[in-house]
């Protein structure tokens, strides 16, 4: 079998069949970029959130003293700056939320024990795309928005 090189015509199908081989992929590439971009924009959300809560608790912990977290949870100024701090990253409330969306009534604290303190943060995420996905007449369109909540418990840090 002879095989001719540099004809015209072969260039000219190996030309098409990029284009095609593109078509194809290309879809599939914007797929896996997009899910890489909101996967990132979740974990820096639930980071962000997570440490601004670690801050709420270390600040209301450092007030509260041991055998006595009632009191300190009873004492709206510093529940209200903790919930601010957790919030907005300052204990005036000035300024934006951390967090598109996020509120201080999300932010909610407690003492389990008499010698604990502990902040249980609720935040509704939303993807940056897409709120749902579409079953093409399939059934319910699928919802992507979810809640990301998480809770941290510290010891009172002042001595009774």
């Amino acid at each position: 079998m002879k095989q001719v090189r540099g004809s015209r015509g072969f260039i000219q199908r190996q030309k098409g069949l990029a284009a095609v081989e593109f078509t194809i992929a290309l879809p599939v590439l914007l797929l896996l970029f997009l899910a890489t971009a909101e996967l990132g924009k979740l974990l820096y959300d639930y980071n962000t959130l997570t440490k601004a809560q670690r801050n709420g608790i270390r600040y209301l912990a450092a007030r509260a003293v041991t055998g006595q977290t009632a009191n300190t949870i009873a004492n709206v100024t510093y529940v209200s700056q903790a919930q601010n701090l957790v919030v907005f990253g300052d204990i005036s409330g000035a300024g934006e939320p951390l967090l598109s969306g996020f509120t201080v009534e999300d932010v909610v604290y407690d003492d389990p024990t008499d010698d604990d303190v502990r902040v249980t943060v609720s935040y509704e995420y939303t993807p940056m795309i897409f709120d749902s996905l579409p079953t093409f007449g399939l059934g319910d369109s699928i919802n992507l928005n979810f809640t990301l909540s998480s809770s941290i418990t510290m010891r009172a840090l002042l001595g009774g």
